[in-house]
């Protein structure tokens, strides 16, 4: 079971520097744009890739490495495994009464706002 729950806590731990590596990308790119880096810089746009990758895997390094994150992780996923997650059924029935509710309430609202238009034109 510990070799299982470890495997979840590194495919976390990866998913995490994937993330950030990703968002990194975005973001230097964008100040890329702004400050018209591409006319300095022949190839911006392989600079930014390689230091968005070694951004997340110093991350990802960082985090595998670190006690503490690697216990928080291990505990989170620890409480994962005790949820009682609802039948296939029973989430199927849920989401077609919250389907079913969303309709009738904009159904409703949309009523009322159709009245409220109404009687303001009628006042003016």
């Amino acid at each position: 079971m510990e070799n299982q729950r470890q495997k979840w806590v590194n495919m976390t731990l990866l998913f995490a520097s994937l993330m950030v590596a990703g968002v990194a990308f975005v973001g230097l790119s964008k100040l890329s744009a702004v400050y018209n880096l591409e006319s300095s810089f022949k190839q911006i746009d392989l600079y930014l890739r390689i230091g968005s990758i070694v951004l997340g895997a110093a991350l990802g390094f960082g985090l595998y490495f670190n006690d503490k994150s690697n216990a928080f992780v291990n505990e989170v996923v620890l409480e994962m495994s005790r949820v009682t997650w609802p039948a296939s059924k029973d989430t199927t029935n849920a989401t077609i009464w919250v389907i079913l509710f969303v309709i009738v309430a904009g159904a409703l609202l949309g009523a009322f706002d159709s009245l409220w238009s109404w009687i303001i034109k009628m006042l003016l």
